[in-house]
């Protein structure tokens, strides 16, 4: 891909030279003008006019050629000349237009998150590779460090099939069920997510990833007491996030109390997961003081069809204007 680029650059650069060639030919002169030519048979026929007449006629027409004469001179005194273009300025110009074709090309080329450019090219080369073993030898444990890869790089688009593939191969590996379950839930799809994170809790215990994200899966599914012993089991296993944990427990227990406006339910259910139980922000950003919500429509496209990593909320039109009038009050 470097390569190509390389190719059009200098595809460019001698387009440009090419357009610019006539800048550096020797300049041509202009059109001679036919002023000239017109004075001197004026002044030829005054001449032979006043040949002929007497008095103050001869004196006239003298005059008049005269005076034409000193026209003719003139002109000849200012022939103009082209100035060619200075290499200097040219230099310049044809600088200016590479750099911001590199400024461009570094702008729009799509980057890895947190990454530089020399970075993500070679990474996205990496999961090419990858992926190319994978499909070559067909093992699961190639598919699953090509997915892993993915995952680890965010590039979930890439990661979902991939995990497909490697539980195809390999459906008891709980490192495969525990990824693809977050995945899931990550795209909204938390029913199908539930069973296979309990898969994978139960074949590995003592990682917290998977107890984590069983939590927010019985949380959004209205199951607050299956979310917290899902917690705990977090905490347990040795989580390293144990502040928002347990103020995700606290949450869950809060909403068994049954204590909260009908718009905090909602939002204890559906958001608080990822946005933190007093929208301080977790794994979402944070809603306290946020100015989105000065802008209750645009609240209302992000929770229906989701933006980014965050998946549509599926709420009733109750709920939803619940939770708009909720988050107002934030």
């Amino acid at each position: 891909m470097t390569i190509a680029y390389i190719l059009l650059g200098v595809l460019v650069l001698l387009g440009l030279g090419y357009g610019l060639r006539p800048f550096w030919a020797t300049p041509m002169p202009f059109p001679e003008s036919p002023r000239p030519y017109e004075l001197q048979a004026e002044i030829e026929v005054l001449k032979a006019q006043a040949k002929e007449a007497e008095g103050q006629e001869r004196k006239r027409l003298l005059a008049q050629a005269v005076r034409l004469e000193r026209e003719l001179a003139e002109l000849g005194s200012q022939t103009p000349s082209l100035r060619r273009l200075s290499p200097g300025v040219i230099s310049v110009v044809v600088l200016g237009l590479v750099v911001l074709g590199v400024g461009l090309w570094r702008s729009t080329v799509p980057r890895l998150p947190g990454e530089t450019l020399i970075t993500s090219r070679n990474e996205a080369r990496e999961l090419a590779d990858l992926e190319a073993t994978a499909k070559r030898t067909g093992k699961a444990a190639d598919w699953l460090a090509y997915a892993n890869r993915a995952y680890d790089l965010r590039d979930f688009e890439r990661a979902v099939p991939a995990y497909i593939k490697a539980a195809e191969l390999d459906p008891k590996n709980p490192v495969v069920l525990r990824r693809l379950g977050i995945l899931l839930f990550m795209g909204g799809r938390t029913a199908q997510a539930i069973p296979i994170l309990e898969i994978a809790t139960k074949a590995q215990p003592n990682e917290p990833e998977g107890w984590l994200f069983l939590g927010n899966a019985y949380f959004q599914s209205a199951k607050p007491q299956e979310a917290i012993r899902a917690w705990e089991g977090y905490l347990k296993a040795g989580g390293q996030a144990k502040e928002r944990v347990q103020g995700l427990i606290d949450t869950a227990r809060a909403q068994l109390n049954a204590a909260a406006s009908p718009g905090q339910q909602v939002y204890l259910q559906n958001c608080a997961a990822c946005h933190g139980a007093q929208a301080q922000g977790g794994i979402g950003p944070a809603l306290k003081g946020n100015p989105v919500l000065k802008v209750p429509e645009a609240v209302r496209e992000i929770v229906t069809k989701g933006r980014g990593q965050m998946p549509a909320v599926p709420l009733g039109p109750q709920e939803l204007q619940a939770l708009l009038e909720y988050l107002k009050g934030l």
